[in-house]
Protein backbone atom coordinates (compact mmCIF):
# COMPACT_ATOMS: atom_id res chain seq x y z
CA UNK A 1 0.00 0.00 0.00
CA UNK A 2 1.03 3.50 -1.09
CA UNK A 3 1.34 5.99 2.00
CA UNK A 4 0.81 9.17 0.38
CA UNK A 5 -0.37 10.47 -2.25
CA UNK A 6 1.90 10.76 -5.12
CA UNK A 7 0.56 13.48 -7.94
CA UNK A 8 2.63 12.43 -11.64
CA UNK A 9 0.88 14.91 -14.04
CA UNK A 10 1.27 14.00 -17.72
CA UNK A 11 -1.97 14.95 -19.13
CA UNK A 12 -3.16 17.45 -21.46
CA UNK A 13 -5.80 19.95 -21.50
CA UNK A 14 -8.79 19.04 -23.39
CA UNK A 15 -10.26 21.58 -25.46
CA UNK A 16 -13.14 24.03 -23.61
CA UNK A 17 -16.63 24.33 -25.00
CA UNK A 18 -19.06 26.89 -24.44
CA UNK A 19 -21.07 24.92 -22.02
CA UNK A 20 -17.82 22.87 -20.38
CA UNK A 21 -15.64 23.46 -17.66
CA UNK A 22 -11.59 23.70 -18.17
CA UNK A 23 -10.86 19.98 -17.27
CA UNK A 24 -7.49 18.40 -17.48
CA UNK A 25 -6.42 14.71 -17.72
CA UNK A 26 -3.72 13.67 -14.86
CA UNK A 27 -2.77 10.36 -13.68
CA UNK A 28 -1.99 9.86 -9.66
CA UNK A 29 -0.81 6.94 -7.96
CA UNK A 30 -3.47 6.34 -4.42
CA UNK A 31 -2.77 3.57 -2.12
CA UNK A 32 -4.10 0.27 -2.83
CA UNK A 33 -8.01 -0.24 -2.27
CA UNK A 34 -8.83 3.46 -3.07
CA UNK A 35 -12.45 4.03 -4.96
CA UNK A 36 -14.87 6.36 -6.13
CA UNK A 37 -17.67 4.17 -5.48
CA UNK A 38 -18.71 4.57 -9.14
CA UNK A 39 -18.93 8.47 -8.61
CA UNK A 40 -16.67 10.51 -10.81
CA UNK A 41 -16.96 13.62 -8.41
CA UNK A 42 -14.83 11.82 -5.79
CA UNK A 43 -12.01 9.69 -4.40
CA UNK A 44 -12.09 7.57 -1.47
CA UNK A 45 -8.85 6.50 0.13
CA UNK A 46 -8.68 3.72 2.61
CA UNK A 47 -9.54 5.29 5.94
CA UNK A 48 -6.67 4.92 8.73
CA UNK A 49 -7.01 5.07 12.35
CA UNK A 50 -5.97 9.25 12.18
CA UNK A 51 -8.94 9.52 9.83
CA UNK A 52 -11.51 7.81 11.91
CA UNK A 53 -10.47 9.93 15.36
CA UNK A 54 -10.57 13.03 13.30
CA UNK A 55 -13.94 11.78 12.39
CA UNK A 56 -15.23 11.15 15.37
CA UNK A 57 -13.33 14.20 16.98
CA UNK A 58 -15.18 16.73 14.60
CA UNK A 59 -18.45 15.41 14.35
CA UNK A 60 -18.65 14.07 18.04
CA UNK A 61 -16.82 15.36 20.77
CA UNK A 62 -16.14 19.21 19.54
CA UNK A 63 -19.92 19.28 19.60
CA UNK A 64 -20.30 17.65 22.96
CA UNK A 65 -18.10 20.55 24.25
CA UNK A 66 -20.26 23.29 22.64
CA UNK A 67 -22.76 22.52 25.37
CA UNK A 68 -23.96 25.43 27.29
CA UNK A 69 -21.76 25.76 30.98
CA UNK A 70 -23.85 26.54 33.73
CA UNK A 71 -23.16 29.42 35.96
CA UNK A 72 -20.07 29.03 38.42
CA UNK A 73 -19.40 25.38 36.57
CA UNK A 74 -15.89 24.34 37.05
CA UNK A 75 -13.87 22.60 34.37
CA UNK A 76 -14.16 19.12 35.82
CA UNK A 77 -17.64 19.28 36.01
CA UNK A 78 -18.03 20.76 32.53
CA UNK A 79 -16.04 17.87 31.00
CA UNK A 80 -18.22 15.46 32.84
CA UNK A 81 -21.37 17.18 31.32
CA UNK A 82 -19.88 17.55 28.02
CA UNK A 83 -19.24 13.48 28.26
CA UNK A 84 -22.82 12.82 28.92
CA UNK A 85 -23.66 15.21 26.15
CA UNK A 86 -21.85 12.99 23.36
CA UNK A 87 -23.53 10.00 24.76
CA UNK A 88 -26.65 11.15 25.49
CA UNK A 89 -27.53 14.34 22.53
CA UNK A 90 -30.73 14.85 24.35
CA UNK A 91 -28.83 16.00 27.62
CA UNK A 92 -26.75 18.64 25.77
CA UNK A 93 -30.11 19.83 23.89
CA UNK A 94 -31.82 20.37 27.11
CA UNK A 95 -28.84 22.84 28.60
CA UNK A 96 -29.27 24.62 25.53
CA UNK A 97 -33.16 24.97 25.56
CA UNK A 98 -33.27 26.43 29.61
CA UNK A 99 -30.54 28.82 28.30
CA UNK A 100 -32.58 30.12 25.73
CA UNK A 101 -35.55 30.37 28.05
CA UNK A 102 -33.85 32.14 30.45
CA UNK A 103 -32.63 34.61 27.73
CA UNK A 104 -36.60 34.90 26.84
CA UNK A 105 -37.44 35.67 30.11
CA UNK A 106 -34.84 38.08 30.17
CA UNK A 107 -35.50 40.08 27.66
CA UNK A 108 -39.64 39.69 27.83
CA UNK A 109 -38.99 41.84 30.94
CA UNK A 110 -35.79 43.93 29.97
CA UNK A 111 -38.72 46.65 28.25
CA UNK A 112 -40.23 48.53 30.75
CA UNK A 113 -37.72 47.85 33.79
CA UNK A 114 -36.89 51.58 34.73
CA UNK A 115 -34.48 50.36 37.82
CA UNK A 116 -31.04 50.61 38.28
CA UNK A 117 -28.52 48.82 36.50
CA UNK A 118 -27.43 46.77 39.41
CA UNK A 119 -30.67 46.13 40.23
CA UNK A 120 -31.06 44.56 36.27
CA UNK A 121 -27.50 43.04 36.74
CA UNK A 122 -28.92 41.04 39.95
CA UNK A 123 -32.66 40.02 38.61
CA UNK A 124 -30.98 38.76 35.18
CA UNK A 125 -28.29 36.84 37.56
CA UNK A 126 -31.57 35.63 39.94
CA UNK A 127 -33.11 34.11 36.17
CA UNK A 128 -29.63 32.60 35.15
CA UNK A 129 -29.40 30.70 38.10
CA UNK A 130 -26.71 32.24 39.71
CA UNK A 131 -27.63 32.94 43.07
CA UNK A 132 -27.72 30.97 46.03
CA UNK A 133 -29.01 30.95 49.68
CA UNK A 134 -28.51 29.14 53.02
CA UNK A 135 -30.65 26.73 54.13
CA UNK A 136 -31.03 23.98 57.10
CA UNK A 137 -30.02 20.70 56.21
CA UNK A 138 -30.74 17.11 57.14
CA UNK A 139 -28.56 17.21 59.79
CA UNK A 140 -30.06 20.24 61.49
CA UNK A 141 -30.32 20.54 65.45
CA UNK A 142 -32.36 22.49 67.41
CA UNK A 143 -30.32 24.25 70.04
CA UNK A 144 -31.78 25.80 73.12
CA UNK A 145 -33.92 28.48 72.89
CA UNK A 146 -34.66 28.32 69.19
CA UNK A 147 -37.99 28.21 68.01
CA UNK A 148 -39.88 27.49 64.47
CA UNK A 149 -43.51 29.22 63.55
CA UNK A 150 -44.65 27.49 60.97
CA UNK A 151 -45.07 24.90 58.41
CA UNK A 152 -43.54 22.02 61.33
CA UNK A 153 -44.98 18.41 60.25
CA UNK A 154 -46.44 15.73 62.34
CA UNK A 155 -46.01 12.45 61.06
CA UNK A 156 -47.62 9.80 63.44
CA UNK A 157 -45.85 6.59 62.66
CA UNK A 158 -47.20 3.69 60.88
CA UNK A 159 -46.69 1.20 63.53
CA UNK A 160 -47.21 1.88 67.38
CA UNK A 161 -44.04 2.21 68.75
CA UNK A 162 -43.40 0.52 72.02
CA UNK A 163 -42.78 2.74 75.42
CA UNK A 164 -39.32 3.36 76.21
CA UNK A 165 -38.31 1.63 79.32
CA UNK A 166 -36.89 3.90 81.80
CA UNK A 167 -34.94 1.20 83.50
CA UNK A 168 -32.58 1.17 80.09
CA UNK A 169 -32.17 4.69 80.39
CA UNK A 170 -31.11 4.22 84.01
CA UNK A 171 -33.37 6.28 85.48
CA UNK A 172 -35.80 6.02 87.93
CA UNK A 173 -39.34 7.88 88.88
CA UNK A 174 -38.99 10.78 91.91
CA UNK A 175 -41.76 12.57 93.04
CA UNK A 176 -42.95 12.57 89.33
CA UNK A 177 -39.29 13.77 88.02
CA UNK A 178 -36.70 11.19 86.40
CA UNK A 179 -33.92 11.11 88.12
CA UNK A 180 -30.58 9.56 86.99
CA UNK A 181 -28.50 7.13 88.80
CA UNK A 182 -24.72 7.68 88.86
CA UNK A 183 -22.81 4.90 89.13
CA UNK A 184 -19.22 4.58 90.83
CA UNK A 185 -17.48 1.67 89.69
CA UNK A 186 -20.24 -0.82 89.80
CA UNK A 187 -22.11 0.72 92.55
CA UNK A 188 -24.92 3.38 92.76
CA UNK A 189 -24.49 6.41 94.97
CA UNK A 190 -27.06 6.30 97.97
CA UNK A 191 -29.84 7.95 98.31
CA UNK A 192 -28.97 11.34 99.60
CA UNK A 193 -27.00 11.81 96.46
CA UNK A 194 -29.41 10.71 94.26
CA UNK A 195 -32.22 13.25 95.82
CA UNK A 196 -29.35 16.08 95.69
CA UNK A 197 -28.84 14.85 92.15
CA UNK A 198 -32.28 15.47 91.18
CA UNK A 199 -32.45 18.78 93.37
CA UNK A 200 -30.06 20.31 91.29
CA UNK A 201 -31.58 18.94 88.16
CA UNK A 202 -34.95 20.64 88.70
CA UNK A 203 -33.14 23.87 89.09
CA UNK A 204 -31.34 23.57 86.20
CA UNK A 205 -34.58 23.59 84.18
CA UNK A 206 -37.81 23.93 84.93
CA UNK A 207 -39.08 20.65 82.60
CA UNK A 208 -41.19 18.34 84.53
CA UNK A 209 -40.65 15.09 83.49
CA UNK A 210 -42.81 12.36 83.49
CA UNK A 211 -43.20 8.47 82.80
CA UNK A 212 -45.58 9.71 80.55
CA UNK A 213 -43.97 12.18 78.11
CA UNK A 214 -43.11 10.99 74.76
CA UNK A 215 -40.03 10.93 72.95
CA UNK A 216 -40.17 12.03 69.24
CA UNK A 217 -37.18 11.76 66.19
CA UNK A 218 -36.46 15.14 64.80
CA UNK A 219 -35.76 15.49 61.51
CA UNK A 220 -35.56 18.45 58.38
CA UNK A 221 -37.58 18.45 54.90
CA UNK A 222 -37.43 20.84 52.06
CA UNK A 223 -40.52 23.41 51.59
CA UNK A 224 -41.20 23.98 48.48
CA UNK A 225 -39.92 27.82 48.17
CA UNK A 226 -36.71 26.24 47.79
CA UNK A 227 -37.01 23.73 44.60
CA UNK A 228 -35.82 24.93 41.55
CA UNK A 229 -36.82 22.15 39.70
CA UNK A 230 -40.09 19.93 40.13
CA UNK A 231 -38.23 16.81 42.18
CA UNK A 232 -36.07 18.57 44.57
CA UNK A 233 -33.79 21.59 45.58
CA UNK A 234 -30.45 22.20 43.27
CA UNK A 235 -27.43 21.89 45.31
CA UNK A 236 -24.75 24.01 44.29
CA UNK A 237 -22.06 20.80 44.04
CA UNK A 238 -18.62 21.68 42.68
CA UNK A 239 -19.86 25.00 41.69
CA UNK A 240 -17.65 28.21 42.69
CA UNK A 241 -19.59 30.28 45.21
CA UNK A 242 -18.59 33.85 45.30
CA UNK A 243 -17.52 35.39 49.19
CA UNK A 244 -18.99 31.99 50.43
CA UNK A 245 -17.94 31.27 54.16
CA UNK A 246 -15.36 28.90 54.44
CA UNK A 247 -16.81 26.99 57.83
CA UNK A 248 -20.46 27.00 57.70
CA UNK A 249 -22.19 25.54 61.12
CA UNK A 250 -22.71 22.16 61.56
CA UNK A 251 -26.67 21.63 60.10
CA UNK A 252 -26.68 24.10 57.55
CA UNK A 253 -25.87 23.78 53.68
CA UNK A 254 -25.78 26.08 50.27
CA UNK A 255 -28.41 25.45 48.03
CA UNK A 256 -29.37 27.21 44.08
CA UNK A 257 -32.15 29.74 44.63
CA UNK A 258 -35.28 29.63 42.27
CA UNK A 259 -35.29 31.89 39.26
CA UNK A 260 -38.65 33.11 40.06
CA UNK A 261 -37.49 34.25 43.71
CA UNK A 262 -37.96 37.82 44.05
CA UNK A 263 -34.83 39.75 45.37
CA UNK A 264 -33.64 43.15 46.09
CA UNK A 265 -30.54 45.19 46.20
CA UNK A 266 -29.11 45.64 50.11
CA UNK A 267 -30.51 49.01 51.70
CA UNK A 268 -27.97 51.64 52.07
CA UNK A 269 -25.18 49.28 49.61
CA UNK A 270 -23.18 51.60 47.46
CA UNK A 271 -21.26 48.76 45.96
CA UNK A 272 -21.39 48.22 42.38
CA UNK A 273 -20.11 45.42 39.67
CA UNK A 274 -20.59 42.79 42.31
CA UNK A 275 -21.83 40.43 39.81
CA UNK A 276 -19.57 39.32 36.59
CA UNK A 277 -21.27 37.92 33.60
CA UNK A 278 -19.90 38.46 30.07
CA UNK A 279 -20.99 36.79 26.99
CA UNK A 280 -18.73 33.52 25.27
CA UNK A 281 -18.47 35.00 21.93
CA UNK A 282 -15.48 32.16 21.79
CA UNK A 283 -17.78 29.75 22.36
CA UNK A 284 -20.51 30.96 19.95
CA UNK A 285 -18.17 31.09 16.82
CA UNK A 286 -16.78 27.81 17.36
CA UNK A 287 -20.67 26.37 18.04
CA UNK A 288 -21.61 28.14 14.59
CA UNK A 289 -18.77 26.67 13.11
CA UNK A 290 -19.64 22.85 14.47
CA UNK A 291 -22.83 23.36 13.18
CA UNK A 292 -21.70 24.67 9.42
CA UNK A 293 -19.49 21.84 9.63
CA UNK A 294 -22.17 19.01 10.37
CA UNK A 295 -24.66 20.08 8.05
CA UNK A 296 -21.75 19.62 5.13
CA UNK A 297 -21.63 16.43 7.03
CA UNK A 298 -24.86 15.66 6.06
CA UNK A 299 -24.81 16.99 2.67
CA UNK A 300 -21.92 14.91 1.38
CA UNK A 301 -23.60 12.06 2.84
CA UNK A 302 -26.12 12.04 -0.30
CA UNK A 303 -24.93 9.57 -3.06
CA UNK A 304 -23.19 6.61 -2.98
CA UNK A 305 -23.12 6.11 0.86
CA UNK A 306 -26.43 6.28 1.36
CA UNK A 307 -26.87 3.68 -1.63
CA UNK A 308 -24.48 1.35 0.32
CA UNK A 309 -26.02 1.80 4.10
CA UNK A 310 -29.19 3.51 3.80
CA UNK A 311 -30.47 4.90 7.10
CA UNK A 312 -27.65 3.42 8.94
CA UNK A 313 -24.70 5.58 6.65
CA UNK A 314 -22.48 7.04 9.06
CA UNK A 315 -22.54 10.36 7.72
CA UNK A 316 -26.36 10.31 9.31
CA UNK A 317 -25.16 9.64 12.69
CA UNK A 318 -24.14 13.32 13.12
CA UNK A 319 -27.61 14.58 12.56
CA UNK A 320 -28.20 14.86 16.54
CA UNK A 321 -25.36 16.05 17.75
CA UNK A 322 -25.84 19.00 14.68
CA UNK A 323 -29.02 20.01 16.53
CA UNK A 324 -27.45 19.86 19.72
CA UNK A 325 -24.92 22.51 18.34
CA UNK A 326 -27.31 24.68 16.83
CA UNK A 327 -29.22 24.76 20.45
CA UNK A 328 -26.30 25.81 22.07
CA UNK A 329 -25.46 27.99 19.88
CA UNK A 330 -28.94 29.58 20.22
CA UNK A 331 -28.26 29.05 24.42
CA UNK A 332 -25.06 30.78 24.24
CA UNK A 333 -26.83 33.89 22.52
CA UNK A 334 -29.20 34.11 24.99
CA UNK A 335 -27.62 34.01 28.38
CA UNK A 336 -24.62 35.29 29.82
CA UNK A 337 -22.01 33.03 31.66
CA UNK A 338 -20.96 33.52 35.12
CA UNK A 339 -17.98 32.28 36.89
CA UNK A 340 -19.21 32.18 39.77
CA UNK A 341 -22.90 32.07 41.72
CA UNK A 342 -23.85 34.41 44.40
CA UNK A 343 -25.35 34.17 47.64
CA UNK A 344 -28.03 36.48 49.20
CA UNK A 345 -29.20 37.03 52.70
CA UNK A 346 -32.65 35.39 54.34
CA UNK A 347 -33.52 35.09 57.34
CA UNK A 348 -31.23 31.23 57.51
CA UNK A 349 -28.54 32.75 57.10
CA UNK A 350 -28.97 35.17 60.29
CA UNK A 351 -29.88 32.23 61.85
CA UNK A 352 -26.82 30.27 60.63
CA UNK A 353 -24.38 33.42 61.40
CA UNK A 354 -26.13 33.79 65.29
CA UNK A 355 -24.83 30.29 66.30
CA UNK A 356 -21.58 31.70 65.77
CA UNK A 357 -22.10 34.84 68.07
CA UNK A 358 -22.66 36.92 64.61
CA UNK A 359 -24.66 38.97 63.64
CA UNK A 360 -26.63 40.34 59.89
CA UNK A 361 -25.39 38.76 57.09
CA UNK A 362 -21.95 37.93 55.58
CA UNK A 363 -19.63 40.30 53.56
CA UNK A 364 -20.20 39.92 49.94
CA UNK A 365 -23.73 39.29 49.02
CA UNK A 366 -25.47 40.78 46.59
CA UNK A 367 -28.79 41.36 47.38
CA UNK A 368 -31.77 39.56 49.58
CA UNK A 369 -34.57 37.59 48.81
CA UNK A 370 -38.28 39.40 50.30
CA UNK A 371 -40.11 38.45 53.54
CA UNK A 372 -43.83 37.19 52.05
CA UNK A 373 -46.57 39.67 52.07
CA UNK A 374 -48.69 36.93 54.49
CA UNK A 375 -47.27 33.87 56.06
CA UNK A 376 -47.41 31.03 54.02
CA UNK A 377 -49.01 28.28 55.80
CA UNK A 378 -49.02 24.57 54.54
CA UNK A 379 -51.16 24.00 57.06
CA UNK A 380 -54.05 25.02 54.41
CA UNK A 381 -53.19 22.45 52.44
CA UNK A 382 -54.58 18.65 52.85
CA UNK A 383 -52.30 16.21 54.21
CA UNK A 384 -52.19 12.21 54.20
CA UNK A 385 -53.22 10.35 57.01
CA UNK A 386 -51.20 10.38 59.98
CA UNK A 387 -49.82 13.65 59.31
CA UNK A 388 -50.43 16.83 60.49
CA UNK A 389 -48.92 20.57 60.78
CA UNK A 390 -48.34 21.47 64.02
CA UNK A 391 -49.69 25.20 63.80
CA UNK A 392 -48.19 26.84 66.93
CA UNK A 393 -44.67 28.02 67.95
CA UNK A 394 -42.74 24.75 68.46
CA UNK A 395 -39.66 25.79 70.97
CA UNK A 396 -36.83 23.83 71.62
CA UNK A 397 -35.45 23.68 75.60
CA UNK A 398 -31.99 21.98 76.60
CA UNK A 399 -31.54 20.34 79.52
CA UNK A 400 -28.50 18.09 81.49
CA UNK A 401 -31.25 15.38 80.29
CA UNK A 402 -31.35 16.14 76.32
CA UNK A 403 -33.48 17.86 74.32
CA UNK A 404 -37.20 18.72 74.28
CA UNK A 405 -39.90 20.73 72.09
CA UNK A 406 -43.04 22.76 73.22
CA UNK A 407 -45.98 23.18 71.40
CA UNK A 408 -49.76 23.12 71.43
CA UNK A 409 -51.24 20.28 69.81
CA UNK A 410 -54.31 21.05 67.11
CA UNK A 411 -56.74 18.39 69.27
CA UNK A 412 -55.50 19.60 73.19
CA UNK A 413 -55.73 23.19 74.52
CA UNK A 414 -52.62 22.08 76.73
CA UNK A 415 -49.27 22.34 75.75
CA UNK A 416 -47.34 19.38 74.39
CA UNK A 417 -43.66 18.13 76.14
CA UNK A 418 -41.78 15.55 74.10
CA UNK A 419 -38.47 14.45 74.22
CA UNK A 420 -36.16 15.00 71.09
CA UNK A 421 -34.23 12.50 69.91
CA UNK A 422 -32.09 13.95 66.39
CA UNK A 423 -29.29 10.92 66.40
CA UNK A 424 -31.06 8.53 64.41
CA UNK A 425 -31.84 9.18 60.70
CA UNK A 426 -34.94 9.12 58.56
CA UNK A 427 -35.96 5.25 58.56
CA UNK A 428 -39.06 4.23 56.52
CA UNK A 429 -41.61 2.75 57.76
CA UNK A 430 -41.37 5.20 60.56
CA UNK A 431 -41.32 3.46 63.88
CA UNK A 432 -41.95 6.47 65.83
CA UNK A 433 -43.59 9.84 65.83
CA UNK A 434 -41.68 12.45 64.40
CA UNK A 435 -40.97 16.40 63.66
CA UNK A 436 -40.49 17.38 60.36
CA UNK A 437 -38.76 20.95 60.48
CA UNK A 438 -38.95 23.04 57.36
CA UNK A 439 -35.43 23.61 55.81
CA UNK A 440 -36.27 27.42 55.97
CA UNK A 441 -38.52 29.83 57.08
CA UNK A 442 -41.60 30.84 54.27
CA UNK A 443 -40.11 33.87 51.86
CA UNK A 444 -41.70 36.06 49.05
CA UNK A 445 -41.90 33.11 45.81
CA UNK A 446 -44.01 33.61 42.46
CA UNK A 447 -46.40 30.60 42.71
CA UNK A 448 -47.87 29.02 39.38
CA UNK A 449 -51.26 28.83 40.75
CA UNK A 450 -51.57 30.15 44.54
CA UNK A 451 -55.57 30.13 44.11
CA UNK A 452 -55.84 26.29 44.47
CA UNK A 453 -55.48 24.93 48.15
CA UNK A 454 -56.92 21.40 47.93
CA UNK A 455 -53.67 19.61 46.81
CA UNK A 456 -52.63 17.09 48.64
CA UNK A 457 -49.35 17.64 50.07
CA UNK A 458 -47.07 14.38 51.00
CA UNK A 459 -48.17 10.71 51.22
CA UNK A 460 -46.90 7.91 53.60
CA UNK A 461 -43.66 6.84 51.75
CA UNK A 462 -40.04 6.80 51.98
CA UNK A 463 -39.79 9.31 48.87
CA UNK A 464 -42.34 11.64 49.91
CA UNK A 465 -40.66 12.50 53.60
CA UNK A 466 -37.67 12.66 52.09
CA UNK A 467 -38.14 14.55 49.07
CA UNK A 468 -41.39 15.82 49.10
CA UNK A 469 -43.45 15.62 45.83
CA UNK A 470 -44.95 18.88 46.06
CA UNK A 471 -48.05 19.89 43.56
CA UNK A 472 -46.74 21.55 40.93
CA UNK A 473 -49.26 24.72 41.62
CA UNK A 474 -47.40 25.43 44.40
CA UNK A 475 -43.79 25.07 43.44
CA UNK A 476 -42.16 28.17 42.20
CA UNK A 477 -42.93 29.30 38.39
CA UNK A 478 -39.09 28.82 37.53
CA UNK A 479 -39.68 25.11 37.31
CA UNK A 480 -41.60 25.12 34.53
CA UNK A 481 -38.40 26.12 32.53
CA UNK A 482 -36.98 22.96 33.21
CA UNK A 483 -40.09 20.93 32.87
CA UNK A 484 -40.65 22.59 29.32
CA UNK A 485 -36.68 22.54 28.26
CA UNK A 486 -36.67 18.34 29.48
CA UNK A 487 -39.57 17.76 27.31
CA UNK A 488 -38.87 19.89 24.33
CA UNK A 489 -35.20 17.97 24.74
CA UNK A 490 -36.63 14.90 24.14
CA UNK A 491 -38.93 16.07 20.94
CA UNK A 492 -36.06 17.67 19.41
CA UNK A 493 -33.78 14.78 20.12
CA UNK A 494 -36.06 12.73 17.86
CA UNK A 495 -36.07 15.40 14.82
CA UNK A 496 -32.68 13.84 13.01
CA UNK A 497 -35.36 11.34 11.45
CA UNK A 498 -36.82 14.27 9.49
CA UNK A 499 -33.33 14.72 7.44
CA UNK A 500 -32.09 10.82 7.60
CA UNK A 501 -35.70 10.03 6.41
CA UNK A 502 -35.77 12.39 3.74
CA UNK A 503 -32.16 11.56 2.54
CA UNK A 504 -32.14 7.95 2.88
CA UNK A 505 -36.02 7.08 2.01
CA UNK A 506 -35.46 4.48 5.39
CA UNK A 507 -33.71 2.49 2.85
CA UNK A 508 -31.81 -0.04 4.30
CA UNK A 509 -29.96 -0.17 1.35
CA UNK A 510 -26.56 -2.39 1.66
CA UNK A 511 -26.37 -2.62 5.13
CA UNK A 512 -26.76 -5.58 7.76
CA UNK A 513 -29.37 -5.61 10.36
CA UNK A 514 -26.93 -5.00 13.19
CA UNK A 515 -25.45 -2.04 11.75
CA UNK A 516 -28.96 -0.77 11.38
CA UNK A 517 -30.33 -2.09 15.06
CA UNK A 518 -26.97 -0.25 16.60
CA UNK A 519 -27.46 3.19 14.73
CA UNK A 520 -30.89 3.29 15.47
CA UNK A 521 -30.73 1.99 19.01
CA UNK A 522 -28.27 4.90 19.29
CA UNK A 523 -30.17 7.68 18.60
CA UNK A 524 -33.87 6.33 20.45
CA UNK A 525 -31.90 5.57 23.63
CA UNK A 526 -29.50 9.13 23.37
CA UNK A 527 -33.08 10.28 23.62
CA UNK A 528 -34.51 8.81 26.25
CA UNK A 529 -31.51 8.29 28.73
CA UNK A 530 -30.70 11.90 28.01
CA UNK A 531 -34.18 13.29 29.14
CA UNK A 532 -33.71 11.15 32.23
CA UNK A 533 -30.38 12.27 33.28
CA UNK A 534 -32.57 15.81 32.90
CA UNK A 535 -35.15 15.18 34.51
CA UNK A 536 -33.60 12.89 38.05
CA UNK A 537 -29.88 13.56 37.22
CA UNK A 538 -27.42 16.49 39.45
CA UNK A 539 -26.10 19.17 37.80
CA UNK A 540 -23.27 18.05 39.02
CA UNK A 541 -22.33 15.03 37.84
CA UNK A 542 -19.12 14.43 38.95
CA UNK A 543 -19.70 12.41 42.16
CA UNK A 544 -19.93 13.39 46.28
CA UNK A 545 -17.79 15.67 47.57
CA UNK A 546 -16.99 14.77 51.35
CA UNK A 547 -15.28 18.09 53.42
CA UNK A 548 -13.36 19.27 50.20
CA UNK A 549 -12.65 16.21 48.40
CA UNK A 550 -14.34 13.82 45.73
CA UNK A 551 -15.01 10.59 47.06
CA UNK A 552 -13.98 8.10 45.34
CA UNK A 553 -16.68 5.87 45.40
CA UNK A 554 -18.93 8.32 44.33
CA UNK A 555 -17.14 8.77 41.03
CA UNK A 556 -16.51 5.59 40.20
CA UNK A 557 -20.02 4.50 40.90
CA UNK A 558 -20.74 7.61 38.17
CA UNK A 559 -18.21 5.86 35.50
CA UNK A 560 -19.97 2.38 35.86
CA UNK A 561 -23.22 4.21 35.29
CA UNK A 562 -22.13 5.97 32.28
CA UNK A 563 -20.14 2.91 30.60
CA UNK A 564 -23.02 0.96 31.41
CA UNK A 565 -25.97 3.33 30.18
CA UNK A 566 -23.96 4.71 27.31
CA UNK A 567 -23.24 1.50 25.95
CA UNK A 568 -25.13 2.24 22.89
CA UNK A 569 -23.54 5.27 21.86
CA UNK A 570 -20.43 2.95 22.48
CA UNK A 571 -21.55 0.62 19.83
CA UNK A 572 -22.84 2.87 17.47
CA UNK A 573 -19.42 4.50 17.39
CA UNK A 574 -17.59 0.93 17.08
CA UNK A 575 -20.14 0.88 14.31
CA UNK A 576 -19.37 3.91 12.16
CA UNK A 577 -15.20 3.39 12.94
CA UNK A 578 -16.07 -0.06 10.61
CA UNK A 579 -18.13 1.60 8.35
CA UNK A 580 -15.82 4.28 7.62
CA UNK A 581 -12.62 1.52 7.37
CA UNK A 582 -14.52 -0.43 5.15
CA UNK A 583 -16.01 2.89 2.93
CA UNK A 584 -12.66 5.53 2.89
CA UNK A 585 -12.30 8.50 4.00
CA UNK A 586 -13.80 10.57 0.61
CA UNK A 587 -13.17 14.44 -0.64
CA UNK A 588 -14.65 15.96 -3.49
CA UNK A 589 -12.84 16.61 -6.13
CA UNK A 590 -12.38 20.61 -7.44
CA UNK A 591 -14.00 21.88 -10.48
CA UNK A 592 -17.33 18.62 -10.53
Amino acid sequence: MISALALLIFGVSAAPTPDSKLLQNITIAVPEGSTNHGNKEILCTPAQWEDILVFFLVNYVAHALTVVVLPGEGPVSHLTNALTSLLFPAFGAYRGLRAIFVGYETIKKKFGDQSSEEEQDLRKARRAGALCMIVRSSDWVPRDGDEIHENVLRVQPHEPSASASSAASGKHKKDGVYVTEHEVGSSTVDDDQGLLAGTSHIEISSIAVSDSTPEINLHTYPVPWTYSRQECPDTIGSRTVRCAPSDLEPGYSIIMLPPCTPVRELPQDDATDRIASAYDSIKVLVALGQAILAIRTLYQTRGNQIDRYGYASFGLTVAPYAIMSIINLLGALSRPDYDAVYLVGSPTMIEERRRKGLDGYYDGIVGEVYQPDTTIHLSKYSTADGMSFVESPVKFESTVDGLYARYKSSTLAEETLVKVNTSQPPSFPLQKQSLFIPSMAPIAYNRRDPTRLDAQLLSNNPYALDKPRWPQRILPRSTRYLERSRSLSFLISLTPLIPIGVLSHFRAGESTRLQRAITMLWLAWGSFIGYLVAEFGKKDTVGVKVKGRWKASSIAGRAVWMLLAGSPAVAGMVVVGSMLKEYGTCIKLPGM
